[in-house]
């Protein structure tokens, strides 16, 4: 399906981008994670996938803000420039996200708890990265974030590219800029009316590793970067 003939304004699609990285790194999360899932919690499991859509929305609109804005001057200001920082900005954050999700799979494999920033620091202490980390584990986890991060910037480059062409007409032009703010400020203020919501992880689910499929892997490190050990 290609989203640009569907004339889906450039950021609708950005956020449909990174909802879909999220399913795709949630799906691997169950995949490496299933011997701690019982037989009998695997239909209970799949609703971390419906539970976990509004905070996939409201952190794809957080990461889509720097875009955003860049989407606005181009409404205005056509230039290279700015289309290249926007690649540049996407192509680094497909990197991260990539490189901290994959080392959330395989540390909660190791240690049963999302990755913080807290838990990142200890890794640079000796002690404890040797016994997290071999030499082996390491090229693999960097093999694995590389391969991620490879399809999704093939997948961005494929889909979301292009910013939409700046629309000639003034009134119509401030129409769209004004209908597509309303509805990215409604997509990130989605997380502040879940109920679910308890501490800092999604819980719906009596199972930890369901709350933990639930929860958005950046949404939870973020948290703990902005309000240190003990994320609210």
């Amino acid at each position: 399906m290609n989203y640009t003939r569907l004339k889906l304004p450039y950021i609708f699609r950005l956020i449909i981008f990174w909802i879909l990285f999220f399913v795709a790194f949630r799906i691997l999360f169950v995949i490496y994670q299933h011997a701690k899932i019982p037989d009998d919690q695997h239909s209970n499991t799949s609703l971390g996938f419906y539970y976990a859509i509004p905070v996939d929305i409201s952190v794809a609109c957080v990461m889509a803000v720097i875009p955003f804005i860049l989407w606005i001057f181009q409404q205005f200001y056509k230039t290279r420039i700015i289309h290249r920082i926007n690649l540049a900005y996407n192509f680094g954050l497909i990197i991260l996200t990539s490189l901290l999700s994959v080392t959330n799979i395989k540390m909660y494999g190791e240690w049963g708890t999302l990755l913080t920033i807290k838990i990142l620091k200890s890794l640079f202490y000796p002690s404890q990265s040797l016994s997290f980390f071999s030499l082996w584990s390491v090229l693999l986890l960097f093999a694995f974030s590389a391969l991620f991060a490879y399809v999704g910037i093939r997948m961005y480059r494929k889909y979301v590219t292009n910013f939409s062409y700046p629309i000639d007409d003034k009134r119509m032009r401030t129409a769209h800029i004004g209908f597509v703010t309303v509805m990215f400020i409604i997509g990130y203020r989605l997380d502040l009316n879940i109920a679910a919501i308890k501490g800092n992880q999604i819980s719906y689910s009596e199972l930890k590793i369901n709350n933990s499929i639930a929860t958005n892997n950046i949404w939870y490190f973020a948290n703990s970067v902005v309000y240190g050990n003990n994320p609210q």
